[in-house]
């Protein structure tokens, strides 16, 4: 039997899952650096494409300026909450921690929704944008291209700025690489956590001191759970170590009367010789 004071040894799927898991936390982190380096760069290109064009529209440059905001936090916000999320539960998990482990799997609920959110988000502008250009007569969506007229060409701003290049081609093409290492690399670690072995690690039986023999329950058999070692002797009748075991089963398992010691009222032997039985018919032939 292990002594109740040895810590259990961790398996080596659980160690496993620990360093995926960082290398999760490690992956997302260059997804972070990766959109906070697109992000810099991109302002460069606007304020570039500002000063070939001075009398750009404020309003083109505005917009322009808080697209590329908005792209950034909506990429890299999320990446960093999952990575300070796995980060903060790989030591714990490693440890032992149940709670850890329970974490592990809702932060892979939420990384999945995630990537179906931001996969799916983009479909939804698509009748938006259908409908916007219903409006004009001039609007074919199975031809691809937009209408003539002053309200589809392009400003000289927005000219100048996607003419510098366009290595956000580049950067969405690394970015969808790394969203992809870290849902294999998330699934591992779940899988990894959900096997049988894992979940006796995590989740391990009540312990039984060494030397000490469990105590019986209330019918008189062991807890539900409880094993004994090899060799345990076990009582055919456990009734009997109860505080107050019942009558039938103390006559149940005695083997007769102690001698000298009567076992009923009316079952005392009297002292002395006992005279034979008298015969019934002895009356008859004396007369």
């Amino acid at each position: 039997m292990i002594p109740p004071d040895a810590a259990p040894v961790r398996p080596a799927i659980v160690t496993a899952a620990f360093w995926v898991q960082l290398a999760t936390v490690v992956v997302l982190l260059l997804l972070v650096g990766l959109v906070v380096v697109q992000a810099v760069r991109y302002d460069g290109q606007i304020d570039r494409a500002l000063g070939l064009v001075p009398d750009a529209d404020p309003v083109e440059v505005s917009d322009e300026r808080s697209g590329n905001v908005f792209t950034a936090l909506a990429m890299g916000v999320p990446a960093l909450l999952l990575a300070g999320w796995l980060a903060a539960t790989a030591r714990p998990l490693s440890r032992g921690s149940n709670t850890a482990r329970v974490l592990v799997f809702v932060a892979a609920g939420a990384q999945l929704l995630l990537c179906l959110f931001q996969g799916c988000s983009g479909v939804l502008f698509i009748p938006l944008v259908l409908a916007a250009g219903a409006a004009d007569p001039g609007f074919d969506p199975s031809e691809g291209v937009p209408p003539d007229g002053p309200d589809w060409e392009q400003s000289k701003f927005l000219d100048t700025l996607y003419a510098q290049g366009n290595p956000a081609d580049v950067f969405f093409g690394v970015g969808g690489l790394g969203v992809l290492a870290v849902l294999v690399l998330t699934t591992v670690v779940v899988v990894l956590l959900l096997l049988p072995e894992a979940g006796r690690w995590f989740r391990p039986p009540p312990a039984v001191p060494a030397g000490a023999h469990p105590m019986a329950s209330s019918s008189g058999y062991p807890p539900v759970g409880v094993t004994f070692p090899p060799g345990y002797m076990i009582c055919p009748d456990p009734a009997l170590h109860l505080a107050h075991p019942p009558t039938g089963s103390i006559a149940s398992t005695s083997h007769g009367p102690a001698e000298g010691r009567p076992t009923a009222a009316g079952d005392r032997t009297p002292e002395g010789p006992q005279e034979p039985p008298a015969d019934p018919t002895a009356d008859t032939l004396r007369s």
